[in-house]
């Protein structure tokens, strides 16, 4: 290397390289503003040297931390290439793009077919084994399989066709190509710090960073084992053909059992194993040794711990836990893992405006959109009415695409913020289309819901150079990797700033002198993890390849990348100074059932620490170590407060009370409630309590489907308020009802509109057929009602002031009758016939059954409620599509079949609901359920608390409804 100065170390532990080499390299430019460079493998070393540097008082001026990805952009800004490397988004467009056109062709019984379909399935597995394969010194052609060997050899092409060049070949090139003495420097010096063999994928690009400075010191870890010809040896080999130096190996400071090495070598093996220094905490859940190792690191930091690192496998629930437990603490602590937040709301909806083209905009994607549509002011109308009108769409066309909901829409005043957010995001793109094109339809609808578009600088210069065109969804894909997923928290706990408690992960924490360290989720399966297999490169052919390998290193195995793992552990365990802290969990909080095990090195922590009274059985070990967890901020008075809820909410002899769909009646008693709402709440009080009383009625998310059945109801239903309704109403909606020729051919003509919406085919055909023959059955069936009168209103609201008779007085209700005769155009005084369709329901219609269980209690409010507008005398009717399959209760059977209103009563005068639901499964039918939030409590202890609240006879609920 022609440098005019190398310095090439081997450190065997973190505190030797900052006394021998660090810090006197920092010192030696005290005093002297000039340029000066650290290299470390990750931003967790960095922070580490800086708060060291602050505790120690030694200056950073004119230094600047690196990690391999910012080393790259210096040198690559130094020799300003004229091909850019290619992004691994614009990389993952090319592969989508090529196996795409290979699938074109094929149909589902070739046999190529199955490949590419499996790769198109995971191109970005096999995209990272494209990058291994080129960093480990291979190319495209390398690739064992024939087809993958082709497409990528194909990419390649690609992106040398557009003016790029792939990052790994650049890195190489830069990194081997020796330099004239001319040549521009970066200049200044350089410390390189700390790398492993781990970093092999980087290594070029560090390599290409010193080459162009003058003054370069390079410390990298002693090996664990000498003379193995390991993984870490190979990698000082690589270092010492590359600087062009001999390496000099450091004086441990520490002898060989000082320190925490005794617990390192309980998992490597390396030296003699001593379990004194190590401590173990057990909780009973996850969220328990949570608090258990906040409660270990507070008082640790009260002792005066100098550098406590708590180490995570990854930012997992355990870890958001823990830096809130710290916060309740007190605990001054830096969280390098950082909380993850969800991006802005502008980026949600683009990312739902890319979801809803990429689906071929499907009703579906419109609602999962219509959330964040209303968070940034675009929409207005509740998610729970723009889902009821694509229900409505939906079923009158039996198609899920936005696009012919819109007819159906455009005749509906209420759909109106449908109809012109569907204008804005409509037509559905093209099946293929240049990038530019997509860029511009993108950006187009960002303007017309007022979103600042996203910057995509990078794809736009990309458009420019390949105005080819892409698949829809390839084209989709690439717009969506430009737009972030997940967002910093702001005013998170433990960002930016120094102190003594350090959130970490493993990689980050590596080549830091700890006092302290703590390792959490010591579970077996949580860390260390075993990477699965590649199946596009395996493990069999990365050896293969590895045997005429141009470097030593080459590709990694599991074998390798387990090794490197469990030697970064050991490394870890040999830097810390005075203890190691694994804790674990005995029990997983979602699966209270499921006991946990501890991982391997915890496994020979505790029988190191002696087990011989356990008879070998390491369960009993580890359910020895469990301690109980405090309750955090809370006192003990407030956890026994929530616990006594808790209890009582699941009791069985204890009445529902104010922590239990209670409340006080002056407060949450409803201004009215609706018939159907009525029906469904004497049954199940819990539907009552969150559709009547919190106004918060279910919205689905499930898919729509096709249901033939409530189709064929809903048309019917049309069909017949059309056909039935009087030709002049007044404006109360009554009038004469017409005659049954200008009825039925008011039907016919109703049915012939229909059947040219729809396909010609067989499925509407029939479809079309047994619709013609239900309307005609119920409308003969109406027609022949004995005694009806000759006036009719359909699709009739029941007026202001109608109400139904309660214990405590007359109460609201509200409602939609399918179809009202009178003998006269109003309601007082007249003889009323309430007439309603049922189409799906075989279930008989009877007062008995009304009083009984509270079945067809809406047909039944509907008559109280006529009586209560001053109707002399009424009937309610159910009329079903078969012939003479009618069924009556008369205003003499009305308040006895009204007998279960008196359970309503009882609700609206004490505040008390309950509820009565029903079990349910995965395999249960549809029906009500409550919010996620809230636990599910069984039916029998729902029904014991309810007769317990209003008395044993009153415990009972009735059948299922389900009537369409």
């Amino acid at each position: 290397m022609p440098a005019a100065a190398v310095q090439f170390y081997l450190s065997p532990a973190a505190e030797d390289t900052w006394t021998q080499v660090a810090r006197p390299w920092l010192e030696a430019g005290r005093g002297r503003l000039s340029r000066a460079y650290v290299v470390v493998p990750t931003r967790g070393q960095a922070h580490a040297f800086k708060q060291r540097c602050l505790a120690e008082g030694v200056a950073l001026l004119g230094v600047e931390f690196l990690t391999p990805g910012l080393a790259r952009k210096k040198w690559a800004a130094l020799d300003d290439a004229e091909r850019p490397a290619l992004g691994r988004e614009l990389l993952l467009l090319g592969l989508r793009t090529l196996i795409a056109r290979r699938l074109q062709p094929l149909a589902p019984a070739d046999p190529e077919w199955g490949f590419w379909k499996s790769l198109q399935s995971d191109p970005e597995r096999a995209l990272d084994d494209f990058d291994e394969l080129l960093k480990g010194g291979f190319r495209a052609g390398d690739f064992p399989l024939a087809p993958l060997a082709s497409v990528f050899c194909e990419l390649s092409a690609w992106v040398d066709a557009r003016g790029y060049d792939l990052a790994p070949l650049q890195a190489e090139a830069m990194g081997l190509a020796p330099r004239a003495p001319d040549a521009p420097k970066i200049g200044g010096r350089v410390l390189v710090c700390g790398p492993g063999a781990e970093l092999w994928g980087e290594f070029f690009n560090m390599a290409a960073f010193v080459r162009r400075c003058a003054d370069v010191t390079v410390v990298l870890p002693a090996p664990e084992f000498r003379g193995r010809e390991g993984l870490d040896e190979k990698w000082i080999d690589l270092w010492r053909a590359v600087l062009g130096a001999e390496p000099r190996m450091l004086e441990p400071a520490a002898g060989p059992g000082s320190g925490c090495a005794g617990v390192a070598a309980l998992w490597s093996g390396a030296g003699e194993a001593d379990a004194r220094r190590a401590t173990v905490l057990v909780g009973r859940t996850r969220a328990d040794e949570m608090e258990l190792a906040a409660d270990l690191v507070a008082a640790r930091a009260a002792a005066g711990a100098e550098n406590i690192g708590v180490v995570f496998p990854a930012a997992d629930a355990a870890h958001l836990r823990f830096s809130r437990a710290l916060a309740r603490r007190g605990v001054a602590f830096v969280d390098l893992l950082g909380a993850i937040g969800t991006p802005p709301a502008d980026v949600l909806v683009q990312r739902g405006l890319i979801a809803f083209q990429e689906k071929g905009c499907r009703l579906e994607e419109l609602l999962a959109l219509w959330p964040w549509l209303r968070a940034i002011g675009a929409v207005t109308l509740s998610l729970a009415e723009a889902r009821r009108a694509c229900e409505r769409a939906f079923d009158a066309t039996q198609s899920h695409a936005v696009e012919r909901a819109l007819a159906v829409w455009r005749g509906s005043p209420r759909a109106a913020p449908l109809v012109e957010l569907a204008e804005k995001l409509l037509p559905v793109w093209p099946e293929e289309l240049g990038l530019a094109d997509a860029l511009a339809r993108f950006r187009a609808q960002c303007e017309a819901l007022a979103l600042e578009p996203p910057a995509l600088g990078a794809l736009e210069v990309f458009a420019k150079r390949s105005p080819e065109l892409y698949p829809r969804a390839t084209a989709l894909a690439a717009l969506a990797s430009f737009l972030p997923e997940t967002n910093p928290v702001r005013g998170a706990p433990g960002r930016g700033g120094f102190a003594r408690v350090t959130l970490t992960t493993r990689r980050r924490a590596e080549g830091v002198a700890w006092s302290h360290l703590v390792l959490v989720e010591s579970n077996a399966g949580v860390w260390p993890e075993r990477r699965p297999e590649s199946c596009w490169l395996t493990d069999a052919q990365r050896e293969a390849l590895n045997a005429r390998g141009r470097f030593s290193l080459g590709l990694f195995t599991t074998e390798h990348r387990a090794a490197l793992e469990r030697a970064g552990l050991a490394a870890l365990a040999r830097d810390a100074t005075d203890e190691i802290v694994f804790t674990a969990a005995l029990h997983d909080d979602a699966e209270p059932e499921l006991k946990l095990a501890p991982n391997a090195w915890l496994e020979r922590v505790l029988w190191a620490r002696g087990a011989d009274d356990a008879d070998g059985d390491l369960e009993k070990v580890f359910e020895r170590e469990v301690r109980e967890a405090g309750a955090g901020s809370a006192g003990p008075g407030e956890a026994a407060d929530w616990h006594a809820v808790w209890a009582g909410r699941r009791d069985p002899a204890r009445p529902f009370d104010e922590f239990f769909f209670a409340g006080d009646p002056a407060r949450i008693t409803p201004a009215s409630l609706t018939a159907r709402g009525i029906e469904a709440g004497v049954r199940d009080p819990a539907e009552l309590w969150f559709e009547g009383v919190l106004g918060a009625g279910r919205v689905g998310w499930e898919p729509l489907a096709r249901a033939r059945r409530k189709a064929l109801g809903q048309r019917a239903h049309e069909l017949l308020a059309r056909a039935l309704s009087p030709a002049q109403p007044d404006p109360r909606g009554f009038g004469e009802m017409p005659g049954p020729e200008e009825a039925r051919a008011r039907l016919a003509e109703g049915l012939a509109e229909l059947r040219s919406r729809w396909p010609d085919d067989y499925y509407w055909d029939s479809f079309h057929a047994e619709l013609a023959r239900m309307c005609a059955v119920l409308l003969e069936n109406v027609h022949a009602l004995p005694d009806a009168g000759p006036y009719v209103a359909t699709e009739a609201r029941l007026p202001a002031g109608a109400t139904v008779p309660l214990g405590s007085g007359a109460f609201p209700v509200t409602g939609r009758m399918d179809l009202v005769r009178l003998d006269r155009p109003g309601w007082k005084g007249a003889r009323v016939d309430v007439i309603d369709f049922k189409t799906g329901s075989d279930r008989p219609f009877s007062a008995a059954r009304m009083a009984k269980d509270g079945a067809s209690l809406q047909l039944g409010v509907y008559l109280a409620a006529a009586r209560s507008l001053g109707a002399a005398h009424g009937r309610v009717w159910m009329v079903k599509p078969e012939p003479g399959e009618v069924a009556a209760v008369g205003a003499e059977e009305l308040d006895a079949a009204l007998g279960m209103l008196g359970r309503l009563d009882r609700f609206l005068v004490g505040g008390v609901y309950g509820a009565l639901t029903r079990d349910r499964s995965e395999y249960s039918p549809g029906g009500y359920t409550w919010p996620l939030a809230c636990a599910p409590i069984p039916e029998a202890v729902l029904r014991a608390k309810f007769a317990a609240t209003f008395g044993a006879g009153d415990g009972a609920g009735g059948e299922e409804g389900g009537d369409e």
